[in-house]
Formats: C-alpha cells, structure tokens, sequence
C-alpha cells in the first residue's frame, strides 16, 4: 500500500509579509533610514546583486563603494550608496550656516 500523499501546508502570514518587505524598492528614505552604515548583505541588496557575490567582490577589494573590516564583518557606509545611485545625501546646517558670505535669503 502506498504512504499517503503529501501537500504542502499555507506559508503563514508573518513569514509572507516579511518576505514582501524584503522585496520592497529600495527608496532614498529607506537607505537613509538604516544608519550611517550598514553590513554588506543589506548594501548588496540596495545595489542589486546578491549576498554571494557582494563578499567576493569584498574579498577581492572591488566593491563598488568603500567598505571597512570590522572584526569578522564588514561594514559600508550609506552615504557612498547614495552617492553611487545619485541621491543627495540631506546635510544639515553647518556651523557657519549663520555666515554673511552663505548661500540662501539675505536677511
């Protein structure tokens, strides 16, 4: 007699729901959103290539943007992944931001 036949059971809907945010756009809010760095899983994703091939090119040297070794893991600052993708980086009033000689509306 044959074993009854299997079926595969509903993905619950915790598990579908992060998988969907997963997949979501990466906007400029969502990049600025994760710090001033990230790890080199998160950056490939932005970028669009995958995990495996961010850590050879990591390990090789030639990630597209700068990258640092921190103990056993490496680390990318967003600002070069915004800069790659062309999306200004907001910066916030300087320190002579009150200057005569700035940029903006005269008083």
């Amino acid at each position: 007699m044959r074993p009854p036949r299997r079926t595969r059971t509903a993905v619950p809907a915790a598990d579908e729901a992060s998988r969907r945010e997963e997949r979501q756009a990466w906007t400029a809010e969502r990049i600025r959103a994760l710090g001033p760095s990230t790890d080199l899983a998160t950056a490939a994703a932005v970028l669009g290539m995958s995990r495996s091939a961010a850590y050879k090119l990591a390990r090789r040297d030639a990630f597209p943007t700068p990258l640092y070794r921190v103990g056993a893991r490496y680390r990318v600052p967003t600002a070069p992944i915004l800069a790659m993708l062309h999306l200004p980086h907001p910066t916030g009033p300087g320190p002579d931001a009150g200057d005569a000689g700035s940029v903006g509306d005269p008083p």
